[in-house]
């Protein structure tokens, strides 16, 4: 049985302080050597300008999040980070929820033309997974390390994730 995860908008700072708690006690899959400080530097330049969406679980606890930004205009979407949590992670979670994560931008947002985001260049298996949808468009060098930069047009996106159905 697949485990199914609920999508809201983090809007009050109640959300705020369950994403900044969630966020702060899963840093480390971005990197075990990520401080504390880099964590919490992290989060105080990106959130002024980021979206939030969380995902809770049937128990209405925290099991991921998804921080974005319009960028362009708001042509582009720019997703800075997201962690699902270890025991939601499969094909289907992923597949199902980032169809969810797309349709409701597209929703936000009817202008969006390409999606853009970035992934540490050691990390084999997001890169293989990112390929199958995503442009490699090179490399760029982050104080976390280097990283791949990848680019897909948004309705490609969508049709790929299925998520292209009015709802």
């Amino acid at each position: 049985m697949t485990k199914r995860l609920y999508i809201k908008s983090c809007e009050s700072d109640y959300d705020y302080a369950r994403f900044a708690r969630y966020y702060l006690a899963k840093s480390y899959q971005f990197d075990r050597q990520l401080t504390m400080l880099d964590t919490i530097a992290h989060l105080m330049t990106t959130l002024h300008n980021s979206r939030l969406l969380l995902f809770d679980d049937e128990r209405g606890e925290l099991a991921a999040y998804i921080q974005y930004q319009f960028e362009d205009d708001g042509s582009t979407v720019f997703f800075d980070s997201a962690i699902l949590s270890e025991s939601f992670r499969s094909g289907t979670t992923f597949y199902r929820g980032f169809g969810d994560v797309v349709s409701w931008i597209g929703r936000e947002n009817g202008h969006v033309g390409l999606v853009r985001f970035h992934v540490l260049a050691n990390d084999a298996y997001l890169n293989r997974l990112y390929a199958k949808f995503a442009t490699a468009l090179g490399e760029r060098e982050d104080g976390n390390g280097r990283e791949i930069v990848y680019e897909t047009p948004f309705a490609e996106l969508r049709r790929y994730l299925r998520a292209d159905k009015p709802e």
